[in-house]
């Protein structure tokens, strides 16, 4: 059955999966030319971990409920590409992944598998993917180029300011108006018949204060702190993704990720924390001693990335991972009142992720089912 179509979609979020929800809302053929879509978000597109994560895809990495939408986004991403110079505009490729062991405190035999990993470091070595099944992309211009995007359709906008509460038609159960605080701290209102959640770790604290406990609070997702560092480096490297092993010269183990891109950065992350999630992505900043770690462990991987060869540190940062309670991704409608809608919960994967989670999203609100992937057990 096809939904009555909503007058004005309001989404909550200017993540990878807001953002992918307004692009494919907006451009979706069963839109009417009247339908009004906003996407409000509360510090600036992109601001938390859509703007500060790795942007590393994978396409067959996932566990059954979210294998379908997984494999379905990672080759929207390959089509978005295509279709707008994605390697030119957001940094897309396929690449090499690895899952690397290093050890410091004693000599290796093999030789390395890849030219800028010195020799007699790597322990031993496997490939978890190839060209056809890992890829990358620059999360945040990826997010930015789509808001260019939805913005170039007719009726669409785009509203700086945190929700604050969300009011009911009485007679149907569906939004009536959402209120929120504007960037000079003035209450507006925004009249809406459907509203989408997507703001990642905040979706749960959000969704309690728009919806009450009894409903919102079945859509908890909580933050989970990760730091990254991102390098230049004196020579280009090879496309490749690298998880590792590592054990450092004091005997101490560590596991950071390391995605080399294709604009001559390498991007560097792990030292994942239990600091608080603070009460916006502006209020995000990383903690000295984590930074400093994924600088010791970068170090202890490659001359390349020592001072002595030249690096330029580009950003030191933090942002944090919206983890669902439930252990696995929230995307369908809102059980208990009408016309709402979740994004959310994506953990790690909210790049692979985001565009094919917008994409079903699109489908449920103008369609009233999810047609490109099977998102059944994802739902809230």
């Amino acid at each position: 059955m096809t939904p009555s179509a909503p007058s004005h979609i309001l989404i909550i979020g200017g993540g990878i999966c807001g953002v992918s929800t307004a692009y494919f809302l907006s451009t979706h053929p069963a839109r009417l030319a009247s339908t009004k879509i906003t996407l409000l978000e509360g510090t600036k597109i992109a601001a938390a971990a859509s703007g500060y994560s790795g942007g590393f895809l994978a396409k067959d990495w996932h566990g059954s409920a979210t294998s379908d939408l997984s494999a379905m986004s990672y080759e929207l991403h390959e089509e978005l590409a295509k279709k707008f110079g994605g390697k030119e505009n957001w940094g897309y490729r396929t690449v090499d992944t690895l899952s690397i062991e290093t050890d410091a405190t004693r000599k290796s035999k093999k030789s390395s598998p890849l030219p800028w990993l010195p020799e007699g470091l790597v322990h031993s070595s496997r490939s978890l993917g190839g060209h056809s099944t890992t890829a990358q992309v620059h999360p945040r211009l990826f997010t930015e180029f789509f808001t260019k995007k939805f913005l170039e359709q007719p009726s669409t906008s785009v509203k700086i300011g945190t929700a604050t509460s969300l009011s009911l038609n009485n007679e149907t159960s569906s939004p009536r108006s959402v209120t929120y605080t504007n960037e000079n701290g003035v209450k507006e209102e925004i009249e809406t018949d459907a509203v989408v959640i997507a703001a990642g770790p905040w979706t749960g604290k959000l969704s309690e204060q728009l919806l009450g406990n009894k409903i919102g609070g079945k859509l908890a997702v909580q933050g989970h702190r990760a730091h990254s560092i991102v390098l230049k480096t004196k020579e280009q490297l090879s496309a490749t993704c690298l998880f590792t092993s590592m054990t450092l010269k004091d005997g101490g183990a560590a596991e950071p990720e390391v995605y080399a891109r294709p604009d001559g950065t390498t991007y560097i992350c792990g030292a994942g924390d239990d600091e608080p999630l603070p009460p916006t992505a502006a209020k995000v900043s990383p903690s000295p001693s984590a930074i400093a770690k994924l600088h010791k462990q970068a170090q202890a991987l490659s001359g390349v990335f020592t001072p002595e060869q030249n690096v330029e540190v580009v950003a030191e940062q933090a942002c944090y991972l919206p983890i669902a309670d439930r252990g696995r991704p929230l995307v369908g409608k809102v059980r208990g009142v009408e016309g709402v809608w979740v994004g959310s919960g994506l953990s790690c994967w909210g790049i692979t992720q985001g565009p094919g989670t917008g994409k079903v999203l699109s489908e449920l609100i103008l369609e009233g089912k999810a047609k490109s992937a099977d998102i059944s057990k994802l739902a809230p």
